[in-house]
């Protein structure tokens, strides 16, 4: 399965000295940003059509931002899980807070993913413009042109 974040994408926030990203593509790593990336773009579908994010190239950058956050607190937490420090696991907190923080953001609309049309808050009943234009059936008499309107007198 190809993945939506590449290895240098995550390693961009691991502190290179103390933590370092192998590769995101093979064993734990890849379990483990397999189940980020699904809950991840899980959650964003309920705001945007995910349908074509198969890869890092067709996935948003916002959205890969925050995966690879939440990916690396959670490989950083478990590679250190026993010996983290305050300081240690307080970088590996605000790593996945941010990360929760642009995807509720996406969810809610007060985040946009640039260039991207947003499916929340389209109008999804009738009578809309199409249906306006479309000749009335016995299943669906309220198709064709609008029956009254603002200001008009009964």
């Amino acid at each position: 399965m190809a993945q939506r974040i590449t290895t240098a994408e995550a390693q961009a926030w691991v502190e290179g000295t103390k933590f370092t990203i192998a590769d995101v593509t093979t064993g734990q790593n890849a379990a483990l940003l397999t189940e980020i990336e699904e809950e991840v773009i899980a959650r964003v579908s309920s705001a945007y059509d995910t349908s074509t994010w198969i890869n890092d190239t067709t996935t948003p950058r916002l959205v890969r931002v925050a995966i690879a956050k939440k990916f690396v607190a959670w490989a950083y937490r478990r590679a250190y899980s026993e010996s983290l420090g305050d300081s240690d696991a307080m970088y590996a907190f605000l790593l996945e807070a941010n990360s929760e923080t642009i995807i509720q953001g996406i969810v809610d609309g007060s985040i946009e993913i640039p260039t991207i049309p947003v499916v929340v808050g389209e109008p999804i009943f009738y009578p809309d413009d199409a249906s306006s234009a479309m000749t009335p059936t016995v299943d669906d008499t309220s198709l064709g042109p609008n029956k009254f309107s603002m200001g008009q007198v009964f």
